[in-house]
């Protein structure tokens, strides 16, 4: 059977539902085969394939890996981009990392979620990776595509845990401080400066990346030579270097 003989994007979907459940239902031991077979439907079908070279389409791959990865109080959690594409690229390379050996699955799944056994991690690494990829594939492979305004609004979000936004909050409130006690400021430009501050905070509680940059390069502008508050804007920003935002 050649991929021409797949003639619907039913018949396509068919083939990678049946592929990623034999892979969620599998034991963990046995995860080798069933994720070659996946990754294989994925080229043998011309719609499949041409649906992942779509996806993957301006979406870099170590980016998007690194802006999973969060850090939390109890260790590192996994976060899936809320954009289906980019939840689909990022997932997929994933999967050829496993199957090539530049990842082990293995690893990955006792650093994610480090206190229960290795079947018990695999479980929750298909009920928060691969279910949620299922999921995200069948919305855009079968349903009505989004319209672009909403593709670029998705494509720049982001999920951002509670913790990041709690460990973010003291910062924000120090420059606030110091916002509100700097005399030299008219009462005007003060609350001009603090709601620029709020704003910056908002949006990265709101995880809107594109937002989080703009308003970002309004502070830095908007407080350029102000000693007072140049120690806190530094902390800021490297708080929001560090969880790749700026």
């Amino acid at each position: 059977m050649s991929g021409a003989a797949i003639q619907t994007k039913e018949e396509a979907y068919r083939l990678f539902d049946e592929a990623v459940t034999a892979l969620t239902t599998t034991n963990f031991i046995i995860t080798e085969k069933p994720i070659t077979d996946l990754l294989r439907c994925l080229v043998y079908s011309d719609q499949l394939r041409t649906f992942i070279i779509d996806c993957k389409k301006g979406v870099d791959y170590e980016t998007e890996l690194a802006t999973a990865v969060v850090k939390t109080e109890r260790g590192y959690a996994f976060l899936l981009p809320k954009s289906n594409k980019r939840l689909i690229a990022l997932v997929t390379g994933l999967l050829h990392d496993f199957d090539s050996g530049v990842r082990s699955l293995t690893s990955f799944i006792q650093n994610f979620w480090p206190n229960v056994d290795n079947t018990v991690r695999y479980r929750l690494f298909c009920e928060n990776v691969l279910l949620p990829y299922k999921q995200a594939f069948h919305d855009s492979f079968l349903l009505e595509p989004e319209s672009s305004d909403t593709s670029a609004e998705s494509e720049e979000r982001i999920t951002i845990s509670d913790s990041v936004i709690e460990n973010a909050a003291p910062l924000f409130a120090s420059l606030r401080t110091v916002l509100v006690e700097d005399n030299k400021l008219s009462e005007r430009r003060r609350e001009s400066l603090i709601e620029v501050t709020d704003g910056l905070f908002y949006a990265l509680e709101k995880g809107n990346v594109r937002i989080i940059k703009t308003v970002w390069i309004a502070l830095q502008l908007a407080l350029e030579g102000n000693k007072k508050a140049e120690r806190k804007l530094s902390d800021i920003s490297d708080f929001l270097a560090l969880y790749i935002l700026i």
